[in-house]
C-alpha cells in the first residue's frame, strides 16, 4: 500500500498496537495484587512490506502475541519450596504442642520423684499409717498424671485425624479445579497466536495451593494441559480428570486415619510427603505415636515393677501384697484383609524389655514373622504351642505363643498370610490407675527374718558355737541348680536350719531344713555347705503367683559346730525390708534392659521430643527462608513492577498520540488532494 492511504494505514496499525499495549499495561496494573498473576507484555512485529515502484514500502506493525513473564524452573522451585515449608511447619507445630504437654507443671519426672519419696518414708517408718496414706496419695497423683498426659496425647492424635480429613478435602477441591482449568485451557489452545495467560496463571496458583497441602510433581502435556502426580508418581490429575482421595480407617486400627484413593480404597499413606498432609503423617508416625508409646512404656514398667515388688512382701496383716497399680492392656488389631478368624491376645511378660515401638506379626504358614513397624527390622522371638488347648476366649484348638520385646502374644485360628498389629504400650498411660486403697495393704515387710538360734516359746535362743551367718534374704525368680530347695513347708511357716556336722576351714558340713521350728521332726530338705566359700543358697518357694519365684537366703562361714541352728520367721509390722527394696527401684535400671531408671526414661522422652521439636523448628525456619527466596526470584521475573508499568503507560500513550497525529496528517493531505481535484 502506498501514497496517502499507506500513510493512514501504517499510522492506524501503530495506533491499534499502542491501544493493545495500553490495554495489557492496564491489566498488569489492575492485577498487581492478584495472587499468582504473571506480568504480561505484547510482542510486536512489522507487517510484511509491499514492493512498489522498485521499492519495499512498509505496511506498519502488528501484535504477534501477548506473553507472560514466566519461567517453569522458577515456578517449580516455588512449588517445591511451598511443599517443604508447609510440611515442616505442620510437623513443628505438632511437636511444639507435645513438648508443651510434657514440659508442663506436674510432669512425670516430678511425680515419680514424689512417689518414691513417699515410699522412702514408709521404709523409714513401716508401721506408720500416715506415711502409708501419703504414699497411696502420691500413687494416686502419679497415676492421674499418666492418665492426663496420655489422654492429652490421645486428644492430639484425634486432632491429627481430623486435620488429615480436612487436608484431603482441600486436596480434592483443588485437583477438581485444576482439572477444570485444564479443560478450559485445552479448548482455547490453538486459537490465534497466543495463550490463555490468565488461565495458565490460575492453574499455577492452584498447584501452589495444592503443594501447601501435599507435595506434587507436575508434567506439562503437548495440548497445554498439566498432569499432577504425588512424589512417587501416583496420579492426582490427568488432563481433565481428577482422582479423588479419601481419609479412611487404617487396615489395622480403625481409630487411625490413613489416605487412600476414593475409587478403590487403595492405601497411599506411605507415599504422602510434603505439605500439611505429609507433615501431619510424619508427625504422627515419627513423633506422636512414639511419644504415646514411650509414656505408656513408663506406666507399664512402673506398674509391673512396683506390683512385682509389692507382691514379694507382707502387709500389716501378714498377707502377701496386692497390686498397687493397673495399666492399660496390650492392643492387638487384625488386618481387615485377613482370611482367618483368629483369636489373639497379648500381655506384658517382661516390663524391662519393653520398647516404644509397635510390631507387625504375620503368619507364614506355620512360621511367624515379627517386624518392628518403626524400623522395618525383623525381630527374633521365642515360640511354643499347646495342642488342643483352650484359649482365653474359650476357643478350643492349637494355641501358638510368641514372646518378643517384653510381650507375649497367644494366637489361635490364623491362616497363612494373616497379619496383626501389636501396640504393647499405647494404652499404658491412659488406663493407668492406683488400685490399692487400704494403707495397711502396703507390703513393707520382707516375708522372712533371719536369726541365729532356735525358736523357743516364741523367742529366739542362740547357743551357736561356730561363725556361720544366714543372710537377710532376697527375692529371686528362679532356683539355681546347686541351691537347696525347701519346698515341703507352707510358705511363711517358721523354718529352722540345723548343722548336722561340724568343721572348719574348707571342710564340707551337712545341714537340714525343718518346718515349724521343731528341729528334726519336720525335715523338708537337707544339704551341704563348703566352708570358706560363697556359701549355699536355700530357696523357699512362694506360695502364690504372682510373684512366683523364691525367697533366697545364703548360709556361709568358716567354722561350724554340729547343732548350730538358724531360724527363719515371718517378719512383723516393723520390718521394712520390702519397702526398702521398693524405694531402691527409684535408682535401679528397671527399664530398657536395665539401662534406664524411671526418671531416666522420663528425661529421655522429654529430651527426644525437645530435640525433634528444635530440629523441626529450625527446618521450618530454613524452609520458609528458601520459600521466600524462591518466591522473590520468581516474582523478580513474573511480578508486576508498577514503576515499569507507569513508564510503559507514558511510552504507549506517546506512541498512540503520534499514530493519531499521523492519521490526522494523512487525512489533511487527502482533503487537500480532493480540493485540488
Amino acid at each position: 500500500m502506498s501514497g496517502i492511504s499507506g500513510v493512514v494505514n501504517n499510522a492506524l496499525t501503530g495506533l491499534l498496537t499502542a491501544q493493545n499495549a495500553l490495554q495489557v499495561t492496564g491489566d498488569n496494573i489492575a492485577n498487581v495484587n492478584t495472587p499468582g498473576y504473571s506480568q504480561q507484555s505484547i510482542v510486536q512485529s512489522t507487517i510484511s512490506p509491499t514492493f512498489l515502484g522498485g521499492q519495499f514500502l512498509g505496511n506498519g506493525t502488528q501484535v504477534e502475541t501477548v506473553q507472560r513473564a514466566y519461567s517453569s524452573f522458577l515456578q517449580g522451585q516455588v512449588w517445591s519450596a511451598t511443599a517443604a515449608a508447609s510440611g515442616q511447619a505442620s510437623l513443628s507445630s505438632g511437636l511444639q504442642q507435645v513438648l508443651g504437654l510434657l514440659n508442663g507443671s506436674g510432669g512425670v519426672s516430678s511425680q515419680v520423684s514424689q512417689f518414691f519419696s513417699g515410699v522412702a518414708q514408709v521404709a523409714a517408718s513401716p508401721a506408720d499409717i500416715p506415711a502409708r496414706q501419703a504414699m497411696l496419695a502420691n500413687a494416686q497423683t502419679l497415676a492421674q498424671t499418666f492418665q492426663v498426659l496420655g489422654g492429652q496425647l490421645a486428644g492430639i492424635a484425634t486432632g491429627v485425624n481430623q486435620q488429615i480429613g480436612q487436608s484431603v478435602s482441600q486436596i480434592n477441591t483443588l485437583t477438581q479445579q485444576i482439572a477444570k482449568v485444564n479443560t478450559q485451557i485445552a479448548s482455547l489452545q490453538g486459537l490465534g497466536n497466543g495463550s490463555p495467560n490468565d488461565l495458565l496463571d490460575q492453574r499455577d496458583q492452584l498447584i501452589t495451593q495444592l503443594n501447601q497441602q501435599v507435595g506434587v510433581n507436575v508434567l506439562q502435556q503437548s495440548n497445554g494441559q498439566t498432569n499432577v502426580y504425588l512424589s512417587n508418581g501416583q496420579v492426582l490429575v490427568a488432563g481433565s480428570q481428577a482422582f479423588q482421595l479419601q481419609a479412611q480407617a487404617s487396615p489395622y486400627n480403625g481409630q487411625t486415619m490413613d489416605v487412600g484413593y476414593a475409587s478403590n480404597g487403595s492405601d497411599i499413606t506411605a507415599n504422602i510427603t510434603g505439605g500439611t498432609l505429609g507433615g501431619l503423617i510424619q508427625f504422627r508416625n515419627q513423633s506422636l505415636n512414639p511419644a504415646q508409646n514411650a509414656l505408656g512404656q513408663m506406666a507399664d514398667a512402673m506398674a509391673a515393677t512396683l506390683n512385682a515388688q509389692q507382691s514379694q512382701g507382707l502387709d500389716l496383716n501378714g498377707q502377701a501384697g496386692k497390686a498397687l497399680f493397673a495399666s492399660g492392656p496390650v492392643q492387638i488389631f487384625a488386618s481387615q484383609f485377613n482370611s482367618g478368624t483368629a483369636t489373639i491376645s497379648g500381655s506384658i511378660s517382661n516390663a524391662n524389655q519393653l520398647t516404644s515401638s509397635d510390631y507387625l506379626l504375620q503368619d507364614n504358614g506355620g512360621t511367624w514373622t515379627v517386624t518392628n513397624r518403626s524400623t522395618g527390622q525383623a525381630l527374633a522371638y521365642t515360640s511354643g504351642s499347646v495342642g488342643n488347648g483352650t484359649f482365653t476366649s474359650g476357643v478350643a484348638g492349637s494355641v501358638t505363643t510368641l514372646a518378643f520385646a517384653g510381650v507375649q502374644v497367644s494366637v489361635s485360628g490364623a491362616n497363612s498370610g494373616d497379619s496383626f498389629l501389636v501396640e504393647p504400650t499405647r494404652l499404658g498411660a491412659t488406663a493407668m490407675q492406683a488400685v490399692l486403697g487400704n494403707p495397711s495393704g502396703i507390703a513393707a515387710a520382707s516375708p522372712y527374718v533371719s536369726n541365729a538360734g532356735i525358736l523357743s516359746s516364741g523367742a529366739i535362743v542362740s547357743s551357736n558355737l561356730g561363725n556361720l551367718t544366714l543372710s537377710a534374704g532376697q527375692y529371686v525368680s528362679s532356683s539355681g541348680s546347686s541351691d537347696v530347695l525347701a519346698s515341703g513347708a507352707a510358705f511363711l511357716a517358721p523354718l529352722q536350719i540345723t548343722l548336722t556336722s561340724g568343721g572348719s576351714g574348707s571342710a564340707s558340713v551337712g545341714f537340714q531344713v525343718s518346718s515349724g521350728g521343731t528341729g528334726s521332726s519336720g525335715i523338708i530338705a537337707t544339704g551341704t555347705l563348703s566352708l570358706g566359700g560363697s556359701g549355699t543358697n536355700i530357696d523357699i518357694p512362694y506360695a502364690s503367683n504372682p510373684p512366683g519365684g523364691y525367697w533366697q537366703v545364703n548360709l556361709s562361714g568358716t567354722l561350724a559346730a554340729s547343732g548350730d541352728a538358724f531360724t527363719l520367721t515371718q517378719a512383723g509390722p516393723g520390718n521394712n525390708g520390702n519397702a526398702a527394696a521398693m524405694a531402691a527401684l527409684a535408682t535401679s535400671g528397671t527399664m530398657s534392659n536395665g539401662t534406664a531408671t524411671f526418671n531416666d526414661a522420663a528425661a529421655q522422652l522429654v529430651t527426644q521430643v525437645a530435640t525433634q521439636a528444635g530440629q523441626a523448628q529450625t527446618n521450618a525456619a530454613g524452609q520458609q527462608a528458601v520459600l521466600q527466596q524462591a518466591t522473590a526470584a520468581q516474582q523478580s521475573l513474573s511480578g508486576v513492577n508498577l514503576d515499569q508499568e507507569a513508564a510503559n503507560l507514558i511510552q504507549y500513550q506517546q506512541a498512540y498520540q503520534a499514530a493519531a497525529k499521523a492519521i490526522q496528517v494523512g487525512n489533511s493531505l487527502f482533503q487537500s488532494l480532493i480540493q485540488a481535484l
